[in-house]
Formats: C-alpha cells, sequence, structure tokens
C-alpha cells in the first residue's frame, strides 16, 4: 500500500465517507477497554428511566473511528511512518444508541508549516442513521513526508 504524502493532501479535499456499525459487541469492547461501567450504557431498564429514554453510547467512542489511519483507510493509503498526533477536539451535539450506524463525512479543513513542521487538519462530521449530526471532531496530525 502506497503512503500518503503531506503534498497529496490539499485544502477542502473531500475523503470518501465511511460508514460503522455501533453493535453491541464493539460498545461492550469499547466500554471494557475504557473500564467505563455507566448503567446508561450498559443497563436498559435503568437507562429507560432517564431522560435519556434507553441506552446511549458513550459519545466518545466517536473518537474508535476518527483516526488518522482511519480517516485515511478509504483512501486505500497509509500513513507515513513517523506521524505524530499532534491534537484532537471533539464536539457532541446528538445522541448514538446502540445498533447506530455512524456515518463520517471527512475533509482536509486545513494546512500549515509551524517550526518547521507539517501540519493537517482534518475535520470529521458525524452522523446518526437519521441524518441527524451527532458531533465533530478535529484531528491534527503532524505530518513527517
Amino acid at each position: 500500500m502506497k503512503e500518503i504524502l503531506y503534498d497529496d493532501l490539499i485544502k477542502g479535499m473531500q475523503l470518501p465517507d465511511m460508514t460503522y456499525a455501533l453493535t453491541d459487541d464493539v460498545i461492550d469492547k469499547y466500554l471494557e477497554a475504557i473500564d467505563d461501567l455507566n448503567p446508561l450504557y450498559l443497563d436498559e431498564e435503568f437507562a429507560k428511566k432517564t431522560p435519556f429514554n434507553g441506552r446511549i453510547v458513550p459519545p466518545i467512542s466517536m473518537a474508535i473511528y476518527s483516526t488518522v489511519s482511519s480517516v485515511i483507510k478509504p483512501l486505500k493509503q497509509k500513513t507515513p511512518p513517523g506521524l505524530i498526533h499532534a491534537s484532537q477536539k471533539f464536539e457532541f451535539t446528538g445522541l448514538v444508541r446502540p445498533g447506530d450506524e455512524l456515518l463520517i463525512k471527512t475533509i482536509v479543513e486545513d494546512k500549515y508549516e509551524k517550526k518547521g513542521r507539517k501540519y493537517v487538519v482534518f475535520k470529521s462530521e458525524v452522523f446518526n442513521k437519521d441524518g441527524q449530526k451527532i458531533g465533530t471532531s478535529w484531528l491534527s496530525p503532524i505530518w513527517p513526508k
């Protein structure tokens, strides 16, 4: 697989859309990995008695699908060695339920150089099955080549 280089990424470039299903198995493994036992995520009967009206998925689970390798994967290329994760920011605007399929739309929002380092900013908007935006991620790695 070919490496994607800094010069291959163009400001405003739309990356291919991705979809991911948040199955119970994916959610359970994620909750186990982060050791989160919140009954809102695990117990349907408990969650039905809350303002959420049923189980929800941890909002930060969107981070599973907004990594550099995830957003580059649909291009059928790989990141070059030496890439450094500089920063990531999230904005949560909606709920995700177990079983939802997420649609992730990513663009290269910005590219710049600072102190001799090459930065790329990926903006990923995440939508639920009803087309409602449930969150946005801004991911900024330092590109080695």
